[in-house]
């Protein structure tokens, strides 16, 4: 063992207190050395051990019938489908390197989400995307946002992964701190499922793919630098990985990331229950003259550490070399509990895996909040008046960046429903082809102004674009953006997050089964740092029970009626409207009513059960007028409706009320439709009809669906 002095200065400059200190040299029985300090030092801040938020994420539903493995328990959820199949999907973020180097930040966000679907035996098949950027005016953000995304799809091609759907949305908190939230599902049989497998001592450990380099060393190094993926090479390993795991040639698989190969023999020695040796001049390395804890602590892309029984070594070596790929056999599970590193068969450091991993022995940290005063019981009709020409609102907002539809005009209408678009992304997968829902959902303004309703209105409003789609939602992954835990307002806005999550996802029955937890997401103003706004963002899984029950949004023939299942409210807390037109921004919250939620998603499925609509769609961002354009505009139709007297004109229109849905129904299922919904108990009211292409509000037109296409097409910014 190699010695040096050390302190608890040291321990201290290192960012480890003394309590802390003491605890490690009570693990160990004796001090510590300077690399172990350094690998306690890395291993125990926020980004590995969650010190701030792991007790907070204990709290979150994690278990359900359709669960296999829930968040903390592997490194993706895992969610059975049924006849013999899995969906593996995950959610992860690379902000901070994406707010440097947005292309390679943005792309190794990609392969390090990939890695995670792998290592669980699942070939990554779709990608969805969540990205905030700043003013988007600013050369900065144009900046940004086109490497951002063409990092993503670079990548994303060549693993031949399709991209079924992003949100991107624009507010100045963002202009120098991006966010880059990615998700990545496959299908995985559950007998080649790698999760839960027996490790034990004697079984050998491998690191497979690029040579280790300094690039991305994890902690307080100067010369840090933004590590480079290579989506080739991450392509090659998958299919050597999935072509293995075939062959019941493997027992786990952990990608390396953070912290690399010290983190992931972390991992596995703490879920083996074992020690483990590992001989650190057998690890292959890209360059000449790098220490020992760079070695450790790099970021090195396009890596995973095998656990392997000794008996596939040769099979393991061969396939690698069929592919080209580097492959090492490093080490090996040992009966006793310490990880120990070797070199030259001389032991330069000896540490307790369970100590260093989040959910076992790693530290957790108490942090100071309070409960947060909510501004949502705000009426904002009392103060903003009311528009004397509705022409004026329409031009403003149809040009803002947030209200743009993207996705619609990149998709080709076919006639056949089951390839119309939905509120979810509806993908086709696995050998039986089931049908699965994904989508996400996330809304800072709501956050900002009230953090707990805020996060339950992101998880409702993924779970009724699934139930609009036809769907069954079964599990979420988040991602909780924040600034600095640091910061009492902050670490309270988090927390309320958490328990809006928490009563949000139990209600919907969608339990958590990944994610992460982002902080120290900032900006520079006038020299001070300033948090964005608390983002918490949900992805929603789910499954389609019968294909023929797919529901597009899309209104589809003339004369068809239009009809609002819930309550048009006189309400402009929060929304777009406001602060597009009325320069009132991140203020007031929408109503929202989580019993209500559940009421309209179960009568909305009973409606598509029965045939009696030709649509749904959800009411969002921009409220109800965006919410008909959106369907209008695929087949070129319009509509004719008539506003209520009792809600003012621009709530009725731009409100983002929660708890509504539009759907279409045929003349001949008009009646039908109207006692299933008397017998719902649920409010609903006539807003009107579908028309060949003109919109008229109140017997005004507003001119023709084609007009709008075009301010559309002109303002896609992203193609």
């Amino acid at each position: 063992m190699e010695k040096h002095d050390v302190s608890v200065q040291v321990a201290e400059d290192l960012g480890i207190g003394k309590e802390s200190y003491d605890n490690i040299v009570e693990s160990l029985g004796r001090n510590p050395n300077l690399l172990e300090l350094q690998i306690y030092s890395v291993m125990w801040s926020e980004n590995l051990s969650y010190k701030s938020s792991v007790s907070w994420i204990s709290s979150l539903p994690n278990k359900g019938d359709n669960i296999i493995a829930g968040a903390k328990e592997s490194s993706a959820g895992v969610v059975d489908l049924g006849n013999g199949e899995c969906c593996v999907f995950k959610m992860g973020t690379h902000n901070h390197p994406s707010g440097i180097d947005p292309y390679q930040g943005a792309a190794t966000c990609v392969g390090d989400v990939c890695r995670d679907i792998v290592s669980l035996g699942a070939k990554p098949q779709i990608i969805l995307n969540s990205l905030r950027f700043g003013d988007s005016t600013l050369d900065r953000t144009k900046w940004l946002m086109d490497e951002i995304i063409k990092g993503i799809n670079d990548y994303s091609n060549v693993l031949y992964i399709e991209d079924i759907g992003s949100e991107i949305f624009y507010n100045s908190s963002y202009d120098t701190n991006p966010i880059v939230n990615v998700m990545v599902a496959g299908i995985v049989s559950k007998d080649k499922l790698l999760f839960n497998r027996k490790m034990e001592a004697g079984q050998v450990l491998f690191i497979v793919g690029n040579p280790t380099g300094a690039e991305g060393v994890f902690g307080q190094n100067e010369s840090f630098t933004i590590p480079k993926g290579n989506p080739d090479l991450g392509s090659s390993l998958t299919d050597a990985i999935l072509k293995l795991n075939e062959q019941d040639a493997l027992i786990r698989v952990e990608n390396m990331d953070l912290a690399g190969i010290i983190n992931s023999c972390s991992v596995v020695s703490a879920h083996a229950d074992t020690g483990i040796d590992i001989d650190l001049n057998k690890i292959p390395l890209s360059q000449n003259g790098i220490s020992i804890e760079d070695v450790l602590l790099s970021r090195t892309q396009e890596r995973f550490l095998l656990v392997a029984d000794k008996k596939n070594t040769t099979l393991i070596t061969r396939t690698f070399e069929d592919y080209n790929i580097v492959c090492e056999e490093i080490g090996e599970l040992t009966s006793n509990k310490s990880i120990r590193l070797f070199e030259s068969s001389k032991i330069v450091a000896e540490v307790i895996g369970k100590d260093l991993v989040m959910g076992f022995g790693a530290p957790q940290t108490d942090r100071k909040f309070h409960d947060l005063i909510q501004t949502d019981s705000i009426d904002y009709l009392e103060t903003i008046p009311e528009p004397d020409n509705y022409w004026k609102v329409i031009n403003k907002m149809v040009n803002n960046p947030n209200l743009v539809i993207k996705e619609h005009l990149q998709r080709n209408i076919e006639e056949a429903i089951d390839n119309s678009p939905s509120d979810a992304q509806i993908t086709f997968l696995g050998d039986h082809k089931k049908a699965v829902c994904f989508t996400v959902s996330g809304n800072s303004v709501y956050s900002f102004n009230n953090a707990y309703i805020g996060a339950q209105i992101n998880i409702a409003r993924a779970a009724r674009r699934i139930v609009c789609s036809g769907g069954k939602p079964l599990a979420i992954n988040d991602c909780l953006n924040f600034g600095s835990p640091l910061e009492e307002n902050v670490y309270s806005q988090f927390v309320a997050t958490i328990k809006g999550i928490a009563k949000a996802s139990s209600y919907f029955e969608t339990p958590v089964v990944g994610g992460n937890v982002s902080f120290y997401n900032e900006s520079s103003v006038l020299g001070k740092r300033k948090p964005i706004n608390p983002t918490p963002v949900i992805a929603m899984m789910g499954t389609l029970p019968s294909k023929k029950n797919h529901m597009s949004y899309i209104f589809r023939n003339k004369g068809e009626m239009i009809f609002l299942i819930g309550k048009s409210r006189n309400d402009i807390s929060g929304s777009e409207y406001l602060c597009s037109y009325h320069q009132k921004c991140q203020v007031g919250i929408p109503y929202f009513n989580i019993e209500d939620e559940i009421a309209i998603h179960k009568t909305i499925a009973k409606l598509i059960e029965a045939k009696l609509i030709c649509s749904a769609h959800s009411v969002e961002r921009g409220g109800l007028f965006f919410n008909l354009i959106e369907s209008s505009m695929p087949l070129g139709l319009g509509f004719d409706i008539t506003s209520p007297a009792e809600v003012r004109m621009d709530a009725f229109l731009f409100g983002e009320a929660q708890g509504r849905v539009v759907v279409s129904v045929s003349m001949e299922n008009e009646d039908e439709f109207v006692d299933m919904m008397m017998e719902s108990g649920l409010p609903f009211s006539t807003l009107g009809h579908v028309t060949k292409g003109e919109l008229r509000i109140d017997d005004i037109s507003y001119g023709y669906i084609e007009e709008y296409k075009k301010i559309y097409m002109k303002n896609n910014i992203i193609g």
